[in-house]
This record gives C-alpha cells, sequence and structure tokens, in this order.
C-alpha cells in the first residue's frame, strides 16, 4: 500500500476501534516518511491513555520535525521518568543534547546508557566520537578498551583504540593493539623503524583496495622517502596521493616538510602557506604567504594569493596594494582590470585612467570630441515657437 492508502486504513482501523492495526499502518508510514505529521499526532493519540513512554517518544518526534529541540528533550525527560532503561529515549535525548551543542550533557547521557545497557555497542561508538571530539584523548581510550573487553574480535574497537593511542603519541600500545596494517606501517614511520616499515609497505603494495586505500599507500611511501632522504622520489608519491585525493592539507604539508630538509625556505612557506589556505586558517596562511614573498618578491603566485587573501578578509586597500605590484610585475590583464574597477567605484577617475586600455581610452577621447547639445531652455523653446508663426 501507499502512504495514502495506508493513512485510509488507519482511519478505518481507528473507526472500527482497532488501534493496534492503525498503529502498525502509523508506523509503517513512519518508515517511508518520518516527518508524517498526521501520522505523528495520531499515534500520539493512540498512545496517550495507553503507553506514556511511546506517547512522550513520538511527541519528541513532533517536536523535533516543527525544530522544537528543547520541547523534544523535556519529552525524552518525561519518557526517562516513565522508564528510565529505555533505550530510545536516553540515546533519543543525548543525540538532541550533541545536536543543540551539549556534548557534556550528550557524554552523561551515553554514558548512562551504557552503564544501563553494557551491550549496547552503538553507545560506544557516539560516547568514543564524543569524548575524541572534546580533545579527551585519554576518557576515548578508556572508552575503547571497554569496548573491546566487552565485544573482542567481532568489531573493529582495536583499530579504533589503535588510532586513539597514536593521536595521544603512544605509539607502543597503538602498534600493540591495531590490526589494520596501513596504521602499523604508519605508527612504524612516525618511529622511524624504517626496515620494518618498508617490509609492510612491500606487502601493501601488492593490495589492490579501493582508493583511500591506494591513497594512504602512496602517501606512507612519501613518508618512508621523507624519512630516508629520497626528496624527489617523495614528491612523486605526493603527486600520486594528490591525484587521488586533491590538493589538501596533507599533501602541502608533506612537500613542505621535504622543501625544509632540502634547504628551500621559499618552497617550504609557500607550502606551509597553502596547507593553511586548504585547512582554513587564512591568518596563518598570510604568514607564510608573507615569509614566502619577503624571500622571493618576485614570486607572481605568491603576489596573487597574498591580494586575495587580504580580499578575504576585508582589506580592500591593502589588497589594491598587492594587485598593484601584480601589475607592476608584468602588466598583468586580471590586475589591470581589478584595479581600474576599483579605482571607478572609488570615484577617482584620475587614478581608473592610469589602468585603462588602449581601446578604452579611444573611446572616451572619442566621446570627449563630440560638442555638446546645448537645451534651449523652455523659454527659449516658446520664443522661437512664436517667432515663426
Amino acid at each position: 500500500m501507499n502512504i495514502e492508502e495506508l493513512h485510509e486504513t488507519a482511519s478505518k482501523a481507528l473507526i472500527d476501534g482497532n488501534s493496534e492495526k492503525a498503529e502498525q499502518c502509523y508506523l509503517k508510514i513512519l518508515e517511508e516518511v518520518p516527518n508524517d505529521e498526521a501520522a505523528i499526532t495520531s499515534l500520539m493519540d493512540i498512545y496517550q491513555d495507553t503507553d506514556k513512554v511511546k506517547y512522550y517518544l513520538t511527541r519528541a518526534n513532533y517536536n523535533i520535525v516543527n525544530g522544537k529541540a528543547e520541547y523534544g528533550i523535556n519529552d525524552c525527560k518525561k519518557a526517562l521518568a516513565h522508564d528510565a532503561e529505555n533505550i530510545e529515549a536516553r540515546e533519543k535525548l543525548a543525540r538532541l543534547y550533541r545536536a543543540t551543542n551539549k556534548p557534556l550533557k550528550a557524554i552523561d547521557e551515553f554514558s548512562r546508557l551504557i552503564e544501563i545497557h553494557p551491550d549496547y555497542l552503538l553507545a560506544y561508538v557516539e560516547l568514543i566520537d564524543l569524548y575524541t571530539s572534546e580533545k579527551a584523548l585519554d576518557s576515548a581510550i578508556e572508552t575503547a578498551i571497554k569496548a573491546n573487553e566487552k565485544f573482542g574480535d567481532t568489531t573493529n574497537f582495536y583499530d579504533v583504540l589503535g588510532k586513539l593511542y597514536f593521536d595521544n603519541g603512544d605509539y607502543e600500545n597503538a602498534l600493540k593493539v591495531t590490526k589494520d596494517s596501513f596504521l602499523k606501517a604508519k605508527i612504524l614511520l612516525q618511529t622511524e623503524k624504517n626496515e620494518e616499515a618498508r617490509e609492510l609497505l612491500n606487502k601493501l603494495s601488492a593490495i589492490q583496495g579501493r582508493k583511500e586505500e591506494t591513497a594512504m599507500y602512496n602517501l606512507l611511501e612519501a613518508q618512508y622517502c621523507y624519512n630516508t632522504k629520497n626528496f624527489d622520489k617523495a614528491f612523486e608519491y605526493i603527486d600520486k596521493y594528490s591525484s587521488i585525493m586533491g590538493p589538501n592539507p596533507i599533501s602541502f604539508q608533506m612537500r613542505a616538510l621535504c622543501f625544509e630538509e632540502k634547504g628551500d625556505e621559499f618552497m617550504a612557506a609557500y607550502n606551509w602557506a597553502f596547507m593553511n589556505k586548504a585547512a582554513n586558517k587564512p591568518d596563518e596562511a598570510l604568514v607564510e604567504f608573507t615569509h614566502a614573498y619577503s624571500i622571493n618578491p618576485n614570486n607572481k603566485d605568491v603576489l596573487i594569493e597574498l591580494a586575495k587573501l587580504y580580499e578575504l578578509n576585508k582589506e580592500k586597500y591593502t589588497a589594491m596594494d598587492w594587485w598593484q605590484k601584480v601589475y607592476d610585475l608584468d602588466g598583468d590583464e586580471t590586475a589591470r582590470a581589478i584595479l581600474y574597477d576599483f579605482y571607478v567605484k572609488e570615484g577617482d577617475s584620475a587614478m581608473a585612467q592610469r589602468y585603462m586600455t588602449e581601446e578604452e581610452v579611444q573611446q572616451k577621447q572619442a566621446e570627449d570630441d563630440i560638442p555638446e547639445v546645448e537645451d534651449e531652455g523652455l523659454l527659449n523653446k516658446i520664443l522661437n515657437l512664436f517667432s515663426k508663426k
């Protein structure tokens, strides 16, 4: 049955006093259309006198659909007042706290959910993610350890724990627990156990996995080449990585590190700048591009990046100074057009004229040579009209 037919069947069932059948129809509707208000309100009517927990949970859904998260939170609390061990109510409350930017309360609710239902795997996942987002890695690690003890090999919590140890700088424990070969190779390279890493990388080279795995393999090879001072080869692997994942902070960071080791201060600063730009850190990018400019003031790409960044910061006059440098360098057409448009908008015709093209100058001169036709004025027009009679 389609949604309309389900509504009709449910309505008829209610008329016949078959609330159980109506409930099933409305639940089917919500599986297909979770925000169907008619189905939600009808369920609320069914549950109001029969099941208070379901009533408040359904009302919470109604409030969530209508953008009233705080009302939804109160409804979940009322549901829990009737059944403190209800998984759905506790999980919904935790998610609502997270959605309304109350991570500590969300942590409390997921922790409580684990206490009441220690087998509820999803709660561990959510709690680890919350702790990680809040930079509470020790707590995330503690939760992952509990999850490993509870679920063992049935989940990938070993790899989750290994990644948490790695992010926390505990490479020894990370290497002990993780079963992810890529993470193992990363740990070995991070601790400069290059020979062991080389053996593992040789095995990984034969794996034809997803594009993310291929990209990671190339990044690990780049790090191995960096560790062994083979920077030209490292650049080749970074290029392969970028061709799969696109330019991103990691690829620019790797290039910057390689250039630093090669003693190329300009290219190091240039790539650190792009790393910060890709990471959406414009202020840090400005610092690095300015550093690159101080080393090589005639690099056009750096001048353009500085101009664009100052434009992004709404510092239009400073941006024009940098566009002027671009224009002075080689008469760049884009820079000329930007400067011309800027001074026209500023009402500075003398400055704007400096950035006119030859064609625009000739056109303006032609317009200036056209004699103006003086308006006779209304009085003269009347006099001339009468003089002709």
